[in-house]
């Protein structure tokens, strides 16, 4: 196993309680809650307002500004450290988080099902792009367990296309701001439902509810929200068929030419640069979408040329990411000067607006639809402030004033797979800081689709604002953010039933050599609105589980 974050944990997990020997490694350390993640921190606290000491970090790539800060520097890999190569006029913004759970330490926490329509974008749609070779019949089972296992708040809605679970845990109370919206959308017959989220809201299987602290993107010190370092890793490590190696980067996969199955991995000691070898009988791939195409790209040899797993050149091509833009600030005259209280809540919005554009006949410069976040009242730093001119006095008054009135609404709309869009390895021999060779990224969000469906979001998101009683800040449209600034990246090793078109076949092997899976989000064919983690890990489950049924067959 390689890796240890959404798809890892949950492989491994499913692995080892099926009774399989299963060696984790982890490029990254393992991590102390108590002592890695300052939770209760306020940016005061901090020498730099947590922003750092102006140009500590470099020029970050547009999308990290606001993962990398002084909360969380010695987590994420900072670019000007550990750069990585873009063609002439690519952006791509690369969140690597090393360490034992990955970005589920840091991560948002939705966890939307993907609907029967988003497995069948093209037949069941609009006719464009692929559909998967499974179907959400196929999956259904698997979001079940995941949500039982890791915990999930919400609330089954019974919204078109958007299916929910049938055992979750009670969904958060909405914010003040958040039933304003409510009602507003009511007004234009827009559906408002419980997001449903990875947070606990009552104890459950031995972990605290949520206490309301609001800092989750900094880690949780209680376990309260999913991580596989706080729920999954501590359970397997009590099991003897069970290790975990971290500091442990994979760079190759080793192949045996008589038998065309994999044998093992090559990965370097980050602590020391030595260089081992790992033996198995099945390799999963669970490193992150960029890592685990890289380790297949770097494991090309005589047989495979261009990359294992490669033979029908669509490896590291089709990289898809949510199109998403500057969100838009406002205030509700009818909160301004309220008294302060915890609105932080889990973390995140306790409700949101799930896509409500199916049948629209009028839709003629983009494909399919887009979901709407929106974050209401007194966070932990004051947001309307930056938004607001002014200085002295007055204008802190005025930031007060507007502080528990405040509110911000973006949201993702459906990210197309192109193959021009696509990662290989660097061909100016770039290698990262252990000397592994390092990858390039030709890829650009600034398509007609993109441009097309920004500007209707941006239109809904001021009509429901209006309709909520929201004044809204002028504010400029943006371009598409770059491809992974939402940490939502997928694609480069899609599923298919034709090797030709395809890396994976529908239990996530490769169709070139079976013994070896990729089960993050490489395999995603589409990348509807919907967040995407839920689903990493309920197809991490079902090859996990199908996997080791082939091993009970002798199969493997």
């Amino acid at each position: 196993m390689v890796g240890s974050g959404a798809a890892g944990g949950i492989a491994a997990y499913v692995l080892t309680i099926k009774g399989l020997k299963v060696l984790c490694l982890e490029a990254g350390r393992m991590l102390e809650p108590a002592h890695d993640f300052f939770t209760h921190k306020f940016p005061y606290e901090w020498p730099y307002r947590g922003e750092g000491k102006p140009g500590q970090y470099g020029k970050l790539p547009q999308g990290m500004e606001w993962k990398i800060k002084e909360w969380t520097d010695h987590l994420y890999t900072i670019p000007a450290e550990d750069p990585y190569a873009l063609a002439p006029g690519s952006k791509f913004t690369w969140t690597r988080l090393r360490a034992v759970g990955g970005r589920t330490n840091l991560w948002g926490r939705g966890c939307d099902r993907f609907g029967p329509l988003d497995f069948k974008p093209k037949s069941l749609q609009d006719g464009w792009g692929e559909d998967w070779p499974i179907g959400y019949e196929d999956v259904e089972p698997y979001y079940e367990r995941v949500e039982q296992l890791i915990g999930v708040s919400g609330s089954s809605e019974g919204v078109y296309n958007t299916p929910s679970g049938k055992r979750l845990l009670p969904a958060f109370n909405p914010r003040c701001g958040e039933m304003l919206i409510r009602k507003g959308a009511a007004k234009l017959g827009i559906k408002v439902m419980p997001k449903p989220l990875a947070v606990l809201s009552r104890l459950y299987d031995g972990r605290p509810p949520c206490h309301y602290c609001g800092a989750c993107n900094w880690g949780c010190d209680v376990g309260a929200r999913y991580s596989s370092l706080d729920v999954l890793i501590p359970q397997l490590r009590r099991r003897k068929n069970f290790e975990l190696r971290t500091n442990a980067a994979v760079h190759t996969i080793l192949m045996d030419r008589s038998t065309g199955k994999a044998r093992g991995v090559t990965y370097i000691d980050t602590r020391n640069g030595l260089e081992y070898e790992a033996y198995g009988k099945a390799v999963v791939l669970a490193a992150s979408l960029v890592e685990s195409i890289r380790i297949l790209m770097n494991s090309r040899n005589r047989d495979y040329p261009s990359g294992l797993a490669n033979t029908s050149g669509t490896l590291g091509h089709y990289l898809m990411e949510h199109v998403a833009f500057n969100s838009i600030e406002g205030f509700f005259p009818e909160l301004a000067g309220r008294p302060t209280t915890n609105d932080d809540g889990p973390g995140e919005s306790c409700l949101y607006i799930p896509r409500y554009n199916y049948g629209h006949k009028d839709q003629k410069k983009y494909l399919r639809g887009w979901r709407l976040d929106f974050y209401t009242g007194c966070g932990m730093s004051p947001g309307p402030g930056a938004s607001l001119p002014g200085f002295g006095s007055a204008y802190k008054k005025k930031i007060k004033e507007l502080y528990p009135a405040a509110v911000q609404m973006g949201g993702y709309g459906e990210g197309l797979p192109f193959f021009w869009n696509y990662v290989e390895i660097d061909p100016g021999g770039l290698r990262d800081r252990f000397g592994i060779p390092q990858v390039r990224f030709h890829t650009t969000s600034e398509y007609d689709h993109a441009f097309a469906i920004r500007d209707e979001m941006y239109g809904q998101m001021e009509e429901i604002l209006k309709a909520s009683g929201a004044e809204i800040f002028p504010y400029k449209k943006q371009s598409p953010y770059p491809l992974g600034s939402v940490t939502h990246e997928a694609g480069g090793c899609r599923m298919g039933n034709d090797p030709r078109t395809s890396v994976l076949d529908e239990w996530n092997r490769c169709h070139d050599t079976k013994n070896v899976l990729v089960v993050d989000a490489g395999c995603f064919v589409s990348h509807p609105e919907k967040q995407i983690t839920h689903t990493i890990m309920a197809l991490a489950y079902r090859a996990s589980d199908h996997l080791a049924e082939e091993f009970r067959r002798g199969d493997a």
